[in-house]
């Protein structure tokens, strides 16, 4: 072979290898980029999408959804506190964001940006009937049933993968709705109380025999701390139930404000 022909052969050779090579590159960070999607999140930035769905007595529910890593991770619904909203859970949606988990929180009925039906009616928690029986109270749960059903239907996320979080009356609220829904796999309740809105806990909480369950709540917010105790005493045998404590009386989110306890709350939920 001549050494012009030899040359030749060899550079079509090496561009063949280096095009091969780059196509590899190409594919890797693709594959990078599309897994790391969850973990790239600006600190301080709002995360989710903003979408809505529909009670069955027809409020507009206000919520962000924000997928999962994969669809091996959980999706956690985060239901905020009495006269709060679901800007209330941003900075731990971001700490769930970073290990790879889903997240959708939305405004309860009545509260933020849940303030109308499909009609037009405007609706506050303030103006609610008294707790009972078919109260705007009470449909809360059902609203929580229609967060469910929006991540199936909507996102295609089984219900063997949707984690429940709830704070002091959201806590209470997702407690109810787990003990009903067994398919639920793990519940993370901040400063539950025995009763809360006509929200009783001591019953419903027996449901979560075998489930993973984490009950928090800081020694000086006194109602809160007692309450978790007992309902933490009724399943304590379940080896997958843990309470958590938080510094000082803060109540519900606030307890993120504990960095110690929010990074014990976080390998719990790594763990389980």
């Amino acid at each position: 072979m001549k050494p012009a022909e030899n040359l030749l052969r060899n550079v079509k050779f090496m561009t063949k290898k280096i095009s091969f090579f780059r196509i590899l590159l190409s594919a890797a960070i693709l594959l990078l980029s599309f897994n790391a999607h969850s973990y790239a999140v600006k600190p301080g930035a709002k995360i989710g999408k903003k979408i809505t769905f529909i009670t069955n007595d027809g409020v507009i529910i206000s919520a962000l959804y924000y997928p999962p890593a994969s669809k091996s991770m959980k999706t956690f619904i985060l239901l905020h506190g009495l006269a709060s909203n679901q800007e209330e859970w941003q900075p731990f949606a971001h700490n769930l964001a970073r290990l790879g988990y889903g997240f959708l929180s939305y405004d309860a009925r009545g509260h933020g940006e849940s303030t109308r039906d499909i009609k037009g009616k405007k609706i506050s928690y303030a103006n609610f009937s008294p707790p009972g029986p078919a109260s705007e109270w009470e449909r809360m749960v059902s609203d929580l049933e229609k967060a469910v059903k929006t991540l199936e239907t909507t996102y295609g996320t089984p219900a063997k993968k949707i984690a429940l979080a709830g704070a002091s009356l959201g806590a209470n609220v997702c407690l109810i709705y787990g003990s009903m829904d067994k398919s639920i796999p793990a519940v993370v309740l901040l400063s539950p109380g025995l009763n809360y809105a006509g929200f009783a806990a001591s019953g419903p909480v027996l449901e979560y025999s075998k489930r993973a369950v984490l009950i928090a709540a800081s020694p000086g917010d006194t109602y809160a701390y007692q309450s978790s105790s007992l309902l933490y005493a009724k399943i304590k045998s379940n080896k997958r139930s843990e309470m958590l404590s938080a510094a000082g009386g803060r109540h519900g989110v606030q307890m993120f404000e504990d960095k110690v306890f929010t990074n014990k709350l976080l390998s719990w939920i790594s763990r389980n």
